[in-house]
């Protein structure tokens, strides 16, 4: 970013920031917020969001995001185990949606034939969802949705404790080939608190469903296990309304791995061509590695501001492979190879009430990513570390009158990368969002809105910045896509009985389409990141509950209908599952009953994805795709010994009937799902 920019841009925001001070100081700036609005940790604002809590999570033996968001029917995750997944939110893929840790996230990945996202849920004390495009508060790049987490502190295990200190166990066992363990030791002494967690998750090569059979003829898939770690430390300071906390969190998953994760071996030696060979899979010991560090701030009441949200962060991805030799895309480089993407990023958001009837909600966000490869290996071009730097500000307001919310906002991003080669582009654009609630009745309400967002260009694969494969730039005049959605919806809730529903219809211009040919064309070429098409998407949800004292019902449903058009000469977008996917018709449902004496929850949840046809790449090339359907069935027992969440014993058997299946996020019959797994935890804390 240049200077002159960088001046601008904080001119703008004082300027921004002084108008609204003169503004809210002629108004009543009382500090009671508006019970009518609700707002959602910076998604933007939702009528209703799905949040996993930690009290849910504790109920349940998963130890990854797939479990925890199973009985969610409009995100999919991929067969196998750690980055071999891929996930989908509304069919579209990792490309679009972010997974974000206490409001740090990056856009950049590791190698397209893996998956971009690592966290474990035993350090999160809650999982929330936002689909499609966010409003102006949603953060940077928010085109198709985001699962946002956020991390647990002391002061959220002492809550109901009556002493200042504490600590929680927990312990697993999976009959597919898996245990797990971890702990936590927290406590407060005045204004201070302070917590430390580790966790560790290790699993062999899994099992999929009756009748598989791998390459040499045994049950397992291949190089699908893994040895999951993860720690955190989280110091925390509260003085009033203020509070600090500074936290510092791993994860890492550690396995002997395939070059292309979403691939396991499925061919002979002998076989030709690209089949998936051992040598052309090329496994060896890797580790992947998510390291975050957080400073959080926190405060209400100052004045016309009545809540204060903001977060710097330094976020690293690491990948260490003790032997390259074998892949082609990280340069054929024997011996270990360290590969290191880092995001530094700090987002300021402030609220503040307008008399009783308006909120105004405003701040800035900041981000700036950059890839370091484990050499540069191109003899005819000098080459340096390709940067991204993303910054945003927004304005949203809130308005409550009668039976109707109001929200307006505006947005202003602005990008600017810089290619290996040194040539850099950048591009800056408005995006608006209305949208509106009415609420007739107390338990009746309906909602539209119409958002726009904007992504900048992705920086290129981390593996493939070495050069020997080409040179990757940018074009010039590359803007960043565009998505413009209108969802339409209604939420009824009696107490017992609640339905919901909503029906969407996006499209994304100027779909950006980083270069596919990542087999080659030499090291004096050069291929560039270009607007290549756009992008459109439609489809619904519904959802129903009921409940009645111990009982609890649930079905839900969810369709998308992802279609990417290729327009430009050189067909450079892909169907690949990194950009979209198409999922079939997914039901969801389950059935719970929890007794008073003792405090026992018995439970059945299903999982039923239904035939898939048709591509989403829409050229004349394209070829058909048709994928099964499948249904799962699990069943789980939650006891509490003490009839309070101090302690939960877990017991569940996923997948019961041992189905055999390949979810529909991959690419064809590629990993297939797990099958039966027998599971068992406990956790604890005094």
């Amino acid at each position: 970013m240049s200077n002159k920019f960088k001046l601008t841009y904080v001119s703008l925001a004082v300027l921004g920031a002084l108008a609204a001070t003169s503004t809210l100081a002629d108004t009543n700036t009382s500090n009671q917020m508006l019970d009518e609005i609700v707002v959602t940790d910076r998604q933007g604002t939702k009528i209703e969001t799905n949040v996993v809590t930690e009290q849910e999570k504790d109920e349940h033996t998963e130890t990854d995001l797939r479990g925890l968001l199973v009985e969610e029917p409009s995100i999919a995750f991929g067969g196998g185990n750690g980055t071999s997944q891929f996930l989908t939110i509304r069919g579209m893929g990792q490309n679009s949606v972010d997974i974000k840790i206490d409001n740090a996230y990056s856009d950049s990945q590791v190698l397209y034939h893996q998956g971009r996202f690592i966290v474990d849920p035993s350090l999160l004390k809650s999982v929330s969802v936002q689909k499609g495009a966010g409003s102006a508060s949603a953060g940077i790049g928010a085109t198709n949705g985001a699962i946002i987490t956020k991390t647990v502190d002391a002061l959220d295990l002492l809550k109901n404790s009556d002493r200042d200190y504490g600590f929680k166990l927990n312990g697993g066992y999976s009959s597919n080939e898996g245990h797990s363990y971890g702990g936590a030791l927290f406590g407060k002494s005045g204004n201070f608190d302070a917590l430390f967690s580790f966790n560790r998750t290790d699993e062999e090569n899994y099992k999929p469903g009756r009748g598989y059979k791998n390459i040499d003829g045994g049950e397992t898939v291949p190089y699908s296990g893994l040895d999951k770690r993860n720690y955190m430390i989280k110091l925390g300071a509260t003085f009033g309304d203020h509070r600090l906390a500074l936290s510092h969190m791993q994860d890492q998953h550690r396995g002997v791995r395939t070059v292309r994760e979403e691939f396991t071996v499925t061919a002979p030696p002998d076989a030709g061509g690209r089949a998936l060979t051992i040598s052309r899979q090329a496994p060896a010991y890797r580790e992947t590695t998510l390291k975050n560090t957080n400073l959080e701030w926190t405060a209400k009441n100052l004045g016309f501001i009545s809540q204060l949200t903001s977060n710097v962060y330094v976020m690293q991805n690491h990948r260490y492979s003790a032997d390259d030799a074998g892949c082609g895309y990280c340069g054929n480089i024997a011996g270990p190879t360290k590969t290191k993407i880092e995001t530094r990023g700090a987002n300021v958001n402030f609220d503040s009430p307008i008399g009783e009837n308006v909120l105004l909600k405003y701040g800035v966000n900041y981000r700036d990513q950059k890839i370091t490869p484990h050499a540069f290996l191109n003899w005819f071009y000098t080459l340096g570390e390709p940067k991204k730097t993303d910054v945003g500000t927004y304005l949203e307001a809130i308005s409550t009158l009668g039976d109707f919310t109001l929200t307006t906002g505006l947005r202003y991003d602005y990008f600017k990368v810089k290619t290996t080669d040194g040539k850099s582009a950048s591009d800056g654009r408005l995006n608006p969002s209305i949208g509106l609630i009415w609420q007739p009745l107390d338990s009746l309400s309906f909602s539209v809105d119409h958002n726009y967002a904007s992504r900048s260009p992705r920086l290129y694969d981390a593996l493939l910045t070495h050069g020997k494969r080409g040179v990757i730039s940018i074009a010039d005049g590359t803007v960043a896509e565009r998505a413009r959605n209108t969802e339409i919806g209604f939420n009824y809730d009696n107490g017992n009985f609640s339905l919901a529903g909503s029906y969407f219809w996006q499209k994304i211009n100027d779909a950006i389409a980083n270069p596919q040919d990542r087999h080659g064309s030499g090291e004096n070429s050069i291929k560039e990141t270009v607007n290549a098409g756009y992008i459109k998407n439609h489809g619904y949800e519904l959802s129903a509950a009921y409940r009645l004292e111990g009982f609890t019902a649930r079905v839900g449903v969810a369709e998308s209908k992802p279609r990417i058009y290729d327009t430009h000469k050189d067909n450079l977008l892909s169907s690949n599952p990194e950009f979209a996917v198409q999922v079939g018709r997914t039901w969801t449902a389950s059935l719970a009953y929890r007794f008073m004496q003792p405090d026992l929850e018995l439970g059945w949840r299903n999982r039923t994805v239904e035939d898939a046809e048709g591509s989403v790449l829409v050229r004349e090339s394209s070829t058909p795709v048709k994928r099964e359907g499948y249904t799962v069935h699990d069943f789980y027992i939650n006891w509490k010994p003490f009839s309070n969440d101090k302690m939960n014993v877990n017991f569940a058997v996923n997948n019961a009937f041992n189905k055999f299946y390949y979810p529909h996020t991959q690419r064809g019959e590629t990993l297939a799902g797990a099958g039966r797994d027998i599971r068992v935890g406990i956790n604890y804390q005094f």
